[in-house]
């Protein structure tokens, strides 16, 4: 796993320092970052994301791996979202004017499998060619960050209760402007508005 920043030291039993830090877990569709010993996160591949797939597929030759949980997963799962739940946050730019998803993409699988064998990587990200047509294999190609945020409109959030969110999760310290706009599907320039906007304020869900 990839340490990304050291968390400080504690005492073990014996009174012993150990040093602690988060990693980014190395399974490549993953993401998940956890807290580990330092000298035990950095022999370590991966947060544990993995173990129960194996076990599975030790217990059930016919198991095929779901990829729930997994960040290509969670790339599929907001998609469905922002194309066909109304009372998703992004809907109106998305099923709201018409964008779809294609009946092959409905279910993880045929979606994983094209994602694979087109160019998909952690570091990239899904964008559509045509923002005017849907999610589709003739439609979709994986980007870098940078080139989707310049695909993005520039939008304003309205939605109090996402602003607060956004906020929170700010003031966390734990993500970049860039990761937000990822997260929330908005441009890089809506996350500043709303940060430089609130700046001073106290954030109380």
């Amino acid at each position: 796993m990839k340490l990304i920043r050291k968390t400080g030291t504690r005492l073990n039993k014996n009174g012993t320092k150990i040093r602690y830090g988060e990693f980014l877990c190395s399974i490549f569709d993953c993401g998940k970052i956890v807290e580990r010993q330092i000298s035990n996160g950095l022999k370590q591949k991966s947060c544990g994301c993995n173990i129960s797939e194996i076990k599975k597929q030790k217990s059930n030759p016919n198991y095929k791996h779901g990829g729930k949980g997994t960040r290509l997963y969670n790339v599929w799962a907001l998609i469905k979202q922002r194309c066909l739940n109304s009372k998703s946050f992004n809907y109106k730019d998305y099923g709201g004017r018409g964008i779809t998803i294609c009946d092959e993409w409905l279910e993880f699988i045929p979606f994983r499998d094209w994602s694979l064998s087109n160019g998909y990587a952690a570091n990239l990200e899904i964008d559509r060619k045509n923002n005017n047509l849907g999610y589709n294999p003739e439609n979709c190609h994986f980007v870098t960050g940078k080139e989707n945020s310049n695909n993005r409109r520039p939008q304003k959030v309205k939605n109090k209760e996402i602003v607060l969110k956004i906020l929170n999760l700010w003031n966390t310290k734990n993500y970049k402007r860039k990761e937000l706009a990822n997260l929330y599907n908005v441009s890089i320039s809506t996350i500043s508005n709303i940060i430089n906007k609130n700046k001073g304020r106290k954030i109380n869900e």
